[in-house]
């Protein structure tokens, strides 16, 4: 039981909310003794990412205080440790560069937990109405699956306009987030890596929207047979 208690959304939110804000705290003291503009430009960046994170941490359970909506523990967990890992881990700490496959990790996993929250607004929808379920398996699959994908693809336009951005405000502090800048050695593909990066990432998020999709749509499917 006293697991079950330590496990629970809000003592992981108190716990990531405490990591970030000592990131944030170092990244201002890293800025204030910086020696030179990369040394304060990649501050002022964490600095932002932290307060970006700490953000995303709370609006969850800001908005179930706002709308008075209760959203799953677990999905609230699986919220805050998909922040974590691709802000915190993937951005600050530079494993999106530094680790192989990480990337492509963290769209897999945005692929499920999108499509994950698209079944669960279908449900607070339903229940909302208090009545029966009016849409049919299937739609609330295809839901679910074109609201990852639409996420997806929003995201790619972000990371577009932050490096189309940064490119234009100053050269010394560009952005990568398409991997435009890498050059791409294979023979598979015939353009550059940037592209073959972006495609990528929305390839690996529909592998995951879609095996997410399918299994939810089963599991509808097998508990109306069973009422």
């Amino acid at each position: 039981m006293k697991l079950k208690k330590l496990m629970n959304s809000k003592t992981l939110y108190y716990f990531l909310f405490a990591i970030v804000l000592l990131e944030i705290i170092l990244s201002i003291i890293s800025v204030a003794l910086a020696t030179d503009s990369t040394q304060r430009d990649a501050g002022l960046s964490n600095i932002f990412l932290g307060t970006l994170a700490i953000l995303f941490f709370s609006l969850p359970f800001l908005i179930e205080s706002k709308f008075h909506v209760d959203i799953p523990s677990y999905l609230k967990i699986i919220v805050l440790l998909f922040i974590f890992a691709a802000i915190v881990m993937g951005n600050i700490h530079g494993l999106l560069v530094e680790v192989n496959g990480y990337d492509k990790f963290l769209h897999v996993v945005s692929g499920v937990t999108i499509s994950i929250i698209g079944f669960e607004i279908v449900n607070y929808a339903s229940q909302a109405k208090g009545q029966d379920r009016v849409f049919s398996p299937g739609l609330i699959s295809i839901f679910a699956f074109t609201f990852s994908m639409t996420l997806l693809v929003l995201w790619e336009f972000y990371e577009f306009f932050v490096d189309t951005l940064a490119y234009n405000l100053n050269e010394d502090t560009l952005r990568n987030m398409q991997r435009y800048q890498w050059t791409y050695h294979g023979d598979l593909f015939p353009q550059d890596y940037g592209l073959m990066d972006t495609m990528l990432d929305l390839l690996v998020g529909f592998v995951g929207a879609a095996i997410v999709s399918f299994i939810g749509w089963r599991i509808i499917i097998k508990n109306d047979k069973k009422v």
